[in-house]
Protein backbone atom coordinates (compact mmCIF):
# COMPACT_ATOMS: atom_id res chain seq x y z
CA UNK A 1 0.00 0.00 0.00
CA UNK A 2 1.47 3.29 -0.89
CA UNK A 3 1.86 5.73 2.19
CA UNK A 4 1.88 9.16 1.94
CA UNK A 5 2.50 11.46 4.89
CA UNK A 6 1.69 15.26 5.44
CA UNK A 7 4.22 17.71 4.32
CA UNK A 8 4.68 21.12 6.22
CA UNK A 9 5.48 23.76 3.86
CA UNK A 10 5.27 27.28 4.27
CA UNK A 11 4.14 28.12 0.79
CA UNK A 12 0.83 25.55 1.01
CA UNK A 13 -2.41 26.23 1.57
CA UNK A 14 -5.97 25.15 0.62
CA UNK A 15 -7.14 28.83 -1.03
CA UNK A 16 -7.21 27.06 -5.06
CA UNK A 17 -8.94 24.04 -3.47
CA UNK A 18 -11.55 26.46 -1.09
CA UNK A 19 -12.03 28.72 -3.97
CA UNK A 20 -13.10 25.52 -6.37
CA UNK A 21 -15.21 24.33 -3.94
CA UNK A 22 -16.90 27.47 -4.06
CA UNK A 23 -17.81 27.82 -7.32
CA UNK A 24 -20.48 24.83 -6.65
CA UNK A 25 -21.06 25.57 -2.81
CA UNK A 26 -21.63 28.38 -0.19
CA UNK A 27 -19.11 27.26 3.08
CA UNK A 28 -18.71 28.67 5.95
CA UNK A 29 -15.94 29.87 8.42
CA UNK A 30 -16.28 26.15 10.24
CA UNK A 31 -16.53 24.60 6.98
CA UNK A 32 -13.58 26.27 5.58
CA UNK A 33 -11.70 25.17 8.86
CA UNK A 34 -12.44 21.50 8.41
CA UNK A 35 -11.53 21.64 4.80
CA UNK A 36 -8.13 23.17 5.87
CA UNK A 37 -7.08 20.92 8.88
CA UNK A 38 -8.14 17.61 6.62
CA UNK A 39 -6.59 18.39 3.38
CA UNK A 40 -3.10 17.02 2.78
CA UNK A 41 -0.23 18.14 0.49
CA UNK A 42 2.33 15.99 -1.16
CA UNK A 43 4.67 16.64 -4.33
CA UNK A 44 4.63 14.35 -7.03
CA UNK A 45 7.81 14.77 -9.17
CA UNK A 46 8.16 14.24 -12.76
CA UNK A 47 7.94 10.37 -14.05
CA UNK A 48 6.67 9.50 -10.06
CA UNK A 49 3.49 7.38 -9.91
CA UNK A 50 0.73 8.51 -7.70
CA UNK A 51 -0.80 5.09 -7.98
CA UNK A 52 0.38 1.90 -9.88
CA UNK A 53 -1.32 -0.64 -11.46
CA UNK A 54 -1.67 -3.66 -8.90
CA UNK A 55 -1.44 -0.78 -5.93
CA UNK A 56 -3.73 0.44 -3.52
CA UNK A 57 -3.33 4.17 -2.11
CA UNK A 58 -7.27 5.41 -1.87
CA UNK A 59 -7.12 8.88 -2.45
CA UNK A 60 -8.76 11.53 -3.80
CA UNK A 61 -6.26 14.17 -5.59
CA UNK A 62 -6.70 17.96 -6.40
CA UNK A 63 -4.43 19.05 -8.45
CA UNK A 64 -2.41 22.32 -7.61
CA UNK A 65 0.31 22.55 -10.31
CA UNK A 66 1.75 20.10 -12.76
CA UNK A 67 0.06 17.69 -14.62
CA UNK A 68 -0.96 14.18 -13.98
CA UNK A 69 -1.97 11.44 -16.91
CA UNK A 70 -4.06 8.57 -15.81
CA UNK A 71 -3.17 5.51 -18.61
CA UNK A 72 -4.33 1.85 -18.24
CA UNK A 73 -1.71 -0.73 -20.08
CA UNK A 74 -3.70 -4.10 -22.52
CA UNK A 75 -2.28 -7.15 -22.40
CA UNK A 76 -0.29 -6.04 -25.78
CA UNK A 77 1.46 -3.56 -23.53
CA UNK A 78 0.25 -0.56 -25.60
CA UNK A 79 -0.63 2.39 -23.03
CA UNK A 80 -4.50 3.77 -23.40
CA UNK A 81 -4.49 7.36 -21.76
CA UNK A 82 -7.52 8.02 -19.99
CA UNK A 83 -7.35 11.26 -19.42
CA UNK A 84 -5.29 14.26 -17.99
CA UNK A 85 -5.54 15.93 -14.86
CA UNK A 86 -4.16 19.71 -14.70
CA UNK A 87 -4.60 22.05 -12.26
CA UNK A 88 -7.81 22.63 -10.83
CA UNK A 89 -9.06 19.19 -11.72
CA UNK A 90 -9.59 16.02 -9.39
CA UNK A 91 -8.30 12.67 -10.60
CA UNK A 92 -8.07 9.05 -8.52
CA UNK A 93 -8.84 5.66 -8.82
CA UNK A 94 -12.60 5.30 -7.92
CA UNK A 95 -11.77 1.07 -8.13
CA UNK A 96 -9.59 1.90 -5.31
CA UNK A 97 -11.14 4.29 -3.26
CA UNK A 98 -14.43 2.85 -2.55
CA UNK A 99 -14.43 -0.77 -3.23
CA UNK A 100 -10.93 -1.04 -1.69
CA UNK A 101 -9.58 -2.83 -4.81
CA UNK A 102 -6.20 -3.32 -6.50
CA UNK A 103 -6.22 0.03 -8.86
CA UNK A 104 -6.15 -1.23 -13.23
CA UNK A 105 -5.25 2.12 -13.26
CA UNK A 106 -1.89 3.99 -13.16
CA UNK A 107 -1.54 7.99 -12.88
CA UNK A 108 1.84 9.45 -13.00
CA UNK A 109 3.19 12.93 -13.08
CA UNK A 110 3.91 14.19 -16.36
CA UNK A 111 5.86 16.75 -14.54
CA UNK A 112 6.93 18.26 -11.27
CA UNK A 113 3.16 18.53 -9.34
CA UNK A 114 1.42 19.09 -6.82
CA UNK A 115 -1.47 18.00 -5.19
CA UNK A 116 -3.92 18.31 -1.84
CA UNK A 117 -5.89 14.82 -1.41
CA UNK A 118 -7.82 13.16 1.10
CA UNK A 119 -7.97 9.59 2.15
CA UNK A 120 -10.95 7.39 2.47
CA UNK A 121 -10.95 8.47 6.04
CA UNK A 122 -9.98 12.48 6.30
CA UNK A 123 -13.23 12.57 3.14
CA UNK A 124 -15.49 10.87 5.54
CA UNK A 125 -14.40 13.07 8.42
CA UNK A 126 -15.39 16.25 5.80
CA UNK A 127 -18.27 15.05 4.66
CA UNK A 128 -19.39 14.63 8.48
CA UNK A 129 -18.11 18.24 8.96
CA UNK A 130 -21.17 19.39 6.87
CA UNK A 131 -23.52 18.24 4.33
CA UNK A 132 -22.29 20.79 1.91
CA UNK A 133 -19.17 18.84 1.00
CA UNK A 134 -20.96 16.17 0.28
CA UNK A 135 -23.18 17.88 -2.41
CA UNK A 136 -19.78 19.35 -3.91
CA UNK A 137 -18.43 16.11 -4.43
CA UNK A 138 -22.17 14.50 -5.75
CA UNK A 139 -21.69 17.81 -8.37
CA UNK A 140 -18.26 16.90 -9.33
CA UNK A 141 -19.37 12.77 -9.72
CA UNK A 142 -22.20 14.35 -12.12
CA UNK A 143 -19.63 15.98 -13.88
CA UNK A 144 -17.31 13.14 -14.63
CA UNK A 145 -20.13 10.94 -15.61
CA UNK A 146 -20.92 13.47 -18.36
CA UNK A 147 -17.57 14.03 -19.04
CA UNK A 148 -17.07 9.66 -19.27
CA UNK A 149 -19.94 9.70 -21.51
CA UNK A 150 -18.95 11.96 -24.32
CA UNK A 151 -15.40 10.00 -23.96
CA UNK A 152 -17.29 6.93 -24.68
CA UNK A 153 -19.04 8.46 -27.70
CA UNK A 154 -15.90 9.92 -29.43
CA UNK A 155 -13.85 7.06 -29.29
CA UNK A 156 -16.72 5.38 -30.68
CA UNK A 157 -17.91 7.56 -33.11
CA UNK A 158 -15.82 9.94 -34.34
CA UNK A 159 -12.13 9.41 -36.49
CA UNK A 160 -9.36 10.03 -35.38
CA UNK A 161 -8.47 13.33 -36.67
CA UNK A 162 -11.81 14.48 -34.95
CA UNK A 163 -10.59 12.95 -31.89
CA UNK A 164 -7.85 14.70 -32.14
CA UNK A 165 -9.23 18.31 -32.19
CA UNK A 166 -11.22 17.22 -29.49
CA UNK A 167 -8.20 16.53 -27.44
CA UNK A 168 -6.84 20.23 -28.89
CA UNK A 169 -10.22 21.79 -27.42
CA UNK A 170 -9.50 20.36 -24.37
CA UNK A 171 -6.08 20.89 -23.46
CA UNK A 172 -5.54 23.48 -25.15
CA UNK A 173 -2.47 24.58 -23.36
CA UNK A 174 -0.99 21.02 -23.44
CA UNK A 175 -0.65 20.80 -27.30
CA UNK A 176 2.54 22.47 -27.29
CA UNK A 177 4.12 20.93 -24.06
CA UNK A 178 3.19 16.79 -24.26
CA UNK A 179 5.26 14.22 -26.28
CA UNK A 180 3.66 13.57 -29.40
CA UNK A 181 2.96 9.84 -27.89
CA UNK A 182 0.82 10.96 -25.20
CA UNK A 183 -1.67 12.83 -27.85
CA UNK A 184 -1.55 9.50 -29.58
CA UNK A 185 -2.57 7.51 -26.15
CA UNK A 186 -5.24 9.60 -25.47
CA UNK A 187 -6.50 9.97 -29.17
CA UNK A 188 -5.92 6.28 -29.23
CA UNK A 189 -3.85 6.12 -32.25
CA UNK A 190 0.05 4.86 -32.33
CA UNK A 191 2.60 7.72 -32.64
CA UNK A 192 3.76 6.76 -36.03
CA UNK A 193 -0.29 6.93 -37.23
CA UNK A 194 -0.23 10.69 -35.47
CA UNK A 195 3.09 11.63 -37.34
CA UNK A 196 1.56 10.52 -40.69
CA UNK A 197 -1.87 12.28 -39.77
CA UNK A 198 -0.05 15.20 -38.96
CA UNK A 199 2.01 15.41 -42.09
CA UNK A 200 -0.91 15.01 -44.25
CA UNK A 201 -2.44 18.00 -42.81
CA UNK A 202 -4.89 18.20 -40.16
CA UNK A 203 -7.95 19.66 -41.16
CA UNK A 204 -9.67 21.96 -38.41
CA UNK A 205 -13.42 21.71 -37.96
Amino acid sequence: MTKFTQITDPKFDTASLENHVKTYVSLSEDEVLALNSLAQYKKVKKNQYLIHEGGIAAISCYVLSGCLRTYLLDNKGIEHILGFATPGWWTGSLQNFYNDKPSQLNIQAIVDTEILFFTKETKEKLFLSGAVFERYFRILTERSLIDFQARTMEILSLSAEERYWNFYNKYPDLMMKLPQKYIAGYIGVTPEFLSKMKSNGLRKP
